[in-house]
């Protein structure tokens, strides 16, 4: 366990911070005239540290007896890389999961749901978060000295407004994608936003 845990978070680090440790150590080298590292290796890819700390979670939970191993590739792959909230979050356990991962059931009228609320909350982002966000932009870009209080307070509801939707309409879309892949997600969801 502690192997399978210390090489996802030696991938993380590699990828979080190796592009960092390169450019210091490309800074420091520049100075006494030594010889750099290869740009290629100062920006590696960004890795998505979910993606990490839920395989630990699976890891433990294995080992820890929580759950039994999954025998499946593809069940497994489908617990480790499912995007709908491994892009926005929290980290799920696989322990809380395993069972709807076993279970999955597909209907044609859940799936409807899902799309319904996928475009719910892209219609959130976009018409209404990215709209929010040219005025908000355009008064924060101003000098200070330049806007009036009206011009403020309008920023700040813009701006306000426009973090509201952006996070509700990735909310909502997440949890769009998460129904079609899985309506029996509907049943556990409890999420309102």
């Amino acid at each position: 366990m502690w192997l399978a845990v210390g090489l996802n978070l030696g991938l993380l680090g590699y990828f979080k911070y190796a592009g960092f440790l390169v450019h210091n150590a490309n800074s420091v080298l520049s100075r006494i005239g030594g010889k750099q590292f290869s740009r290629s290796t100062s920006h590696p890819a960004t890795w998505n540290f979910f993606f990490t700390f839920q395989g630990s979670t699976y890891v433990s939970d294995v080992y820890y007896r929580r759950v039994s191993a999954q025998n499946s590739l593809l069940k497994f792959a489908m617990y480790k890389s499912f995007f709908p909230q491994l892009i926005a979050g929290p980290i799920v356990r696989y322990r809380d999961v395993a069972d709807q991962i076993s279970e999955r059931m597909v209907t044609l009228e859940l799936f409807a749901s899902g799309v319904e609320r996928f475009l719910i909350g892209l219609a959130k982002k976009v018409l209404i978060a990215n709209t929010l966000a040219v005025p908000a932009d355009a008064l924060f870009a101003l000098p200070i000295h330049e806007v009036s209080t009206v011009q403020a307070w309008l920023a700040i509801v813009c701006y306000t407004l426009q973090i509201y939707f952006d996070f509700s309409g990735y909310s909502d879309m997440a949890i769009g994608m998460a129904g079609c892949l899985d309506s029996s997600f509907w049943k556990t969801s409890t999420i309102h936003i």
